[in-house]
């Protein structure tokens, strides 16, 4: 009995591992990062206490009458600027010392380096920091390394040289440089970009220019508008054979009038648009995401360290989907982010497709390669937390292999799922295009429980398990008049212990990945009753043939 205990497959606790790895391998002597602690004294004091250090910044706190503000009680985290730095920055707006600065600037340039909670570096991941600074933009967190010493920076602007320094009223990490916010909308800083003038002139035809020219600050909290742009460089589009606008409107605008909302070229700008703030980690933490195009969404994937948009497995295919250039992404804006893609993308008009899902195809037990479908029989526990595309609350599943069952591919799950037990399984599918499909659940008969279905939420009208009764009807009946009652068999030979029930037609919205959920109703049995054996699910348009194919154990259709 083999057994994963309590992998955390966490896409955002990767990249912090990762990013943390990446700065000790790179680095030939350890950065000065300064761990402290004390409850005595609060950030004012803190920078009171180290004049030689930090007595330019507590000049900027006095003059905008934040000292007091930051020298009593609260949960907060500073970014401070160093003398140098601050002398720097001076001599770069022209001036000799700070208090020949505009105060509201200085007012500007503290809330854009300070954030109302408790933020320490090891919660830093390779995107933006959780929580926003208080004047209303995000912080960007990566990593660099300058002259064999490894820094955590800040915006793509600024070098944490001390961190984590925790004192009475929060968290203090010391910087090498002034940071500023951006002051661009999204459509400003594309126009401001030469790379990106073929982009920028389709946003313009289209309308979209105007709506990525608004500052999120000029709408009321909590309804600013943040939007996220997926821009193609000029290179770009030329590697697709789009040498200027007009190729590009000429190939995609089918109405003549980019601004009309079913034209191909508004399609196109809307698709690379998506409504609200994802930076590199958001894109990262969600298979997908929804665009400013009705109902169409793109789909992200992190294949080691590289970011593809739609490397989706369709028809068994994976395609190669649209890098993320990630050097040259994660750039803030007043109104949201924007981000590069090295290949062009575009929304793929599909027609529905079956989708025959083995659901024991997961990533996690892909890699147990001595396991995974594997003979002579084995038996494998899965603990909760441990598939990142399967979730359930309590209990264990099995991952079972035998040869001496008809199960496709060898293999199935074994899931006692009832209320005492297993409540409840919830999978995310493979990619459905949007259509209308019926819903077969394949599984081996055995004495288990009454088990409910749900899309996306939505509840399926026929329950599956459904033991000791009924089944699949006898009688001599045709494939065609059990597929009436909603049974078919699944596998070749056929034989009637494992049979697939239409438990619904569901109609998919979004060309996307969805989640599918089991819910289990009865007890039968108690807590040592038959487990379900799931061993396929299949979505099938409700217009294509339901009945075939069949499979073999290995896996093999059969289309007669």
């Amino acid at each position: 009995m083999k057994s994963i205990l309590n992998y955390k497959y966490s896409t955002v606790r990767f990249l912090g591992v990762f990013v943390l790895l990446s700065v000790l391998m790179m680095r030939c002597k350890d950065p000065d990062l300064v761990m402290t602690t004390t409850d005595d004294v609060n950030i004012t004091g803190y920078l009171e206490r180290f004049p030689e250090e930090y007595s330019e910044f507590k000049k900027i706190l006095d003059l905008t009458g934040n000292s007091s503000f930051l020298g009593a009680y609260g949960t907060y985290t500073i970014f401070v600027p160093n003398n140098a730095a601050v002398k720097k920055f001076v001599e770069e707006q022209g001036k000799t010392s700070v208090d020949q600065l505009d105060v509201n600037e200085l007012k500007t340039i503290v809330r854009f380096h300070l954030i109302q909670d408790t933020v320490s570096t090891q919660t830093f991941t390779d995107g933006k920091i959780s929580q926003p600074t208080m004047y209303g933009q995000y912080l960007t967190t990566g990593a660099t390394n300058v002259d064999g010493t490894s820094y955590i920076t800040i915006n793509k602007q600024a070098k944490v040289v001390k961190s984590n320094i925790k004192l009475g009223n929060g968290v203090l990490h010391v910087v090498d440089k002034v940071m500023e916010p951006a002051t661009q909308t999204l459509a400003q800083m594309l126009e401001a970009d030469p790379e990106y003038s073929i982009f920028t002139a389709a946003a313009k035809a289209t309308g979209f220019y105007d709506t990525l020219n608004i500052p999120a600050s000029e709408n009321t909290k909590p309804n600013r508008k943040w939007l996220t742009v997926l821009a193609e460089s000029d290179e770009t589009l030329k590697e697709a054979g789009f040498e200027s606008f007009e190729q590009l409107k000429n190939r995609y605008s089918t109405t003549g009038d980019p601004k009309n909302p079913s034209d191909s070229l508004y399609l196109y700008v809307a698709y690379h648009i998506l409504p609200r703030n994802s930076y590199v980690a958001d894109l990262i933490t969600a298979p997908s995401h929804e665009t400013l195009a009705p109902l169409e969404v793109i789909t992200t994937r992190l294949e080691g360290t590289d970011l593809k948009l739609n490397a989706d497995e369709f028809a068994g295919v994976r395609e190669p989907g649209a890098l993320v250039n990630r050097d040259q992404s994660d750039f803030s804006a007043t109104n949201g982010v924007m981000h590069d893609i090295e290949d062009h993308f575009r929304i793929k008009v599909r027609k529905p497709t079956a989708v025959f899902w083995e659901v024991t195809d997961q990533p996690e037990l892909r890699k147990m390669v001595s396991v995974f479908r594997q003979l002579p029989g084995t038996s494998t526990q899965i603990t909760p937390g441990s598939l990142s595309e399967v979730s359930w609350p309590k209990g264990n599943l099995v991952y079972v292999t035998s040869s001496g069952d008809r199960h496709a591919y060898y293999d199935y799950f074994s899931i006692n799922i009832r209320p005492a037990v297993v409540p409840e399984v919830t999978f995310k599918t493979p990619l459905l295009v949007k259509g209308k499909y019926k819903v077969w659940v394949c599984y081996r008969r055995v004495n288990a429980n009454d088990i409910q279905g749900f899309f996306n939420g939505e509840p399926l009208p026929r329950l599956f398990g459904l033991n000791p009764t009924p089944g699949y009807p006898g009688g001599g009946v045709t494939p065609e008049e059990a597929e009436a009652q909603g049974w078919k068999l699944y596998t070749e030979p056929t034989d009637s212990r494992y049979v697939g029930r239409m438990i619904g037609v569901i109609d998919v919205k979004t060309t996307d990945r969805h989640d599918f959920r089991m819910l289990g109703l009865t007890n039968r049995g108690g807590s040592t009753g038959n487990a379900f054996r799931l061993d396929m699910i299949h979505f099938i348009p409700i217009d294509q043939n339901q009945i075939l194919p069949r499979f073999q154990q290995d896996g093999t259709p059969v289309y007669e």
